[in-house]
């Protein structure tokens, strides 16, 4: 290999070992935010478990804020509902 050849070569391993220590430290980064078990019997979550158990927990706090949507939207009927009732009721004049 020729040394420009080579240079380039040098050139493009700097590039792709600089962006897979820039992936590594967004994963290490993931990783902390992720609710599971840490400590030094616990090996580290694979790139691939990462992201997986990434996926699920966005999948479960999409769903939890689903239920709280609606049991809020069910909440604030029964409030209305409550509301229209007692301003429909005439007071008695005793």
């Amino acid at each position: 290999m020729s040394s420009p050849e080579a240079g380039i070569r040098l050139s493009i391993n700097m590039r792709e070992r600089d962006r897979m220590h820039d992936l590594n430290e967004a994963l290490d980064d993931l990783r902390a935010v992720l609710p599971y078990a840490r400590g030094g019997s616990v090996r580290k979550l694979s790139k691939i478990a990462t992201l997986l158990l990434a996926k699920n927990h966005i999948i479960m706090q999409a769903k939890a804020i689903e239920e709280l949507r609606q049991l809020v939207a069910t909440l604030r009927a029964q409030v209305e509902q409550s509301t229209i009732t007692t301003t429909t009721i005439p007071m008695s004049s005793d």
